[in-house]
Formats: C-alpha cells, structure tokens, sequence
C-alpha cells in the first residue's frame, strides 16, 4: 500500500497527473495488482484529493501538466516559485486543471497564439492565477525601508 505519512514528500511539480496515472495504471484495471476500495480512498486521502478526483485524474492525459505551465508563464509565475511560498495552492492549481473538461480547447489555443483574455473565460484557475499575479505585484513593488545614519 502506497501511503504518504508527509504530503510533502509526494510529487508537487506540473508531472502530478503523470505520477497518479503511471501509480493508478500499475493497480487500477488489473486484477492481480488491484487496490481495494480503502487503498484507493487512502491514496487520495493522501494526495487531498476526492476518489473521484483520483479516479479522474487517472484517466486524463498528461498534457495538462504542460498547460499549466504556460498559463503561469502568461501571469509571470513559476511553478517553482509557488511551490515554496505556496505549495498547498499550486497543488489546487494543478488538479483543478487535471479536472478540466476544456484541455482541449486550451491546447488549441495556445498552440494558435490565442490571447491570456480567451482564456479567462473559461479556464477555472483564472481567478487564483490573478490574485497570485496581483500577489507577486504587490509583494516586488514594495520598497524595503533602510534605517537613515542618523538612527
């Protein structure tokens, strides 16, 4: 049974949907691998995700990941960045977009060049990617203040 005691030590990177589906793929579907429905629901448990998410997530394919990636790029955020300042939230970012029922839709239009507005219309990490864009704003317009010689 695979158990993570520290959530996090499981994968945090964009690979997240790639990990669960090669994890899934060795026990989903097979008979003499198979999870019981408790080992399933632990997993999840584990990786803060609903069994139906799992299950999901399983199935899709491993572009997201790669969108994901570029739709932080669009908003001047890494991956890398939030996973250290926020690393429960891109966690969120990335099964949010491992859920989405237009990956399609998105591939395409990156790959045609379209707009960051034609995505906001229908990409449902928009609103957290744009507070995390007006975050990182704010926290580089910031001035520290020095101390003057006379203090």
């Amino acid at each position: 049974m695979i158990v993570f005691k520290d959530v996090e030590r499981a994968p945090r990177t964009s690979a997240l949907i790639g990990w669960v589906k090669a994890i899934t793929s060795k026990f989903v579907g097979t008979s003499e691998l198979g999870l019981d429905d408790k080992e399933f629901e632990q997993i999840a448990r584990d990786l803060n995700l609903s069994v139906p998410e799992l299950h999901a997530l399983s199935r899709k394919d491993d572009r997201s990941g790669d969108l994901l990636n570029k739709r932080l790029a669009e908003y001047g955020l890494s991956a890398s960045e939030l996973r250290d300042r926020h690393p429960e939230v891109l966690r969120d970012l990335q099964r949010v977009c491992g859920n989405c029922t237009s990956l399609k839709r998105c591939a395409n239009e990156f790959k045609q060049g379209g707009s960051r507005a034609a995505r906001t219309d229908y990409c449902p990490n928009t609103q957290t990617l744009e507070a995390l864009k007006t975050e990182s704003l704010e926290k580089s317009a910031q001035v520290p203040i020095t101390p003057c010689c006379c203090c």
